[in-house]
């Protein structure tokens, strides 16, 4: 089953072609790998594909669901409950952490859940504690961002995403900021999370050995797919 599918997209920066019809799909516990030089469009099609940037022309679909589509060159959105719904699929983990500096551990990755999504707080501290304990951070859940490393930084942003429940976790740069030990470490916990949870896994790198532990591998050049290997 095709959770992700992306058909011929084209985004363009001030009239400059970034991403130049581009299509692929993504199956269900999948895990690619994005690569390719700087300014390839690795990161714009990974904004596309979670709506946080708008697309040019083409058609982004989630699970069969058109969350965004172009017609006569007019760009339409899913409606508003069922772009939720789509949104609620998938989760996004970006290279510079982005967690909130006054929230502990554990309000980072539970704030979301019980604010936004709704869901009962004892479940969600309950299942937060759990990923914790998986990612070897337990005794961190009282901690705040600046009292962590760099890779212990980077499991709470992939716990806070997993959290969710995603089909499809994006992952932009995950291992840019760190180390190789740390930069394993995350690629071994992806490789769990497939594992455990059944989920999709979408990653770009620079890095063609971590690249190489993907089920699959997109090349770009110049906004171009020009390999789809697999592993």
């Amino acid at each position: 089953m095709n959770l992700l599918e992306m058909k011929h997209i084209k985004k363009e920066f001030g009239g400059v072609s970034v991403i130049r019809d581009i299509s692929f799909s993504v199956e269900q516990g999948e895990i690619l790998a994005i690569i390719g030089p700087s300014g390839s469009g690795k990161s714009t099609l990974l904004r596309c594909a979670t709506m946080l940037e708008t697309i040019e022309d083409g058609e982004i679909l989630y699970m069969g669901q058109k969350a965004a589509w172009t017609e006569n060159g007019k760009l339409f959105w899913a409606k508003k409950q069922q772009r939720r719904e789509i949104e609620s699929c998938f989760g996004l983990v970006f290279q510079n952490f982005n967690l909130f500096p006054h929230f502990s551990v554990i309000k980072n990755i539970t704030d979301a859940p019980i604010r936004v999504q709704k869901r009962e707080k004892e479940t969600v501290y309950r299942e937060a504690e759990i990923l914790l304990k998986k990612m070897g951070l337990a005794d961190k859940a009282d901690a705040y961002p600046h009292q962590l490393s760099g890779g212990e930084q980077q499991r709470v942003c992939i716990a806070r995403a997993v959290i969710k429940k995603p089909a499809v976790l994006f992952c932009d740069e995950a291992t840019g900021a760190l180390d190789s030990e740390n930069s394993k470490n995350i690629i071994v916990l992806l490789h769990a999370i497939k594992q455990t949870y059944g989920t999709s896994i979408l990653f770009t790198t620079h890095n063609r050995e971590i690249a190489r532990t993907a089920d699959r591998i997109l090349l770009l050049e110049d906004g171009r797919i020009v390999r789809d290997d697999m592993n």
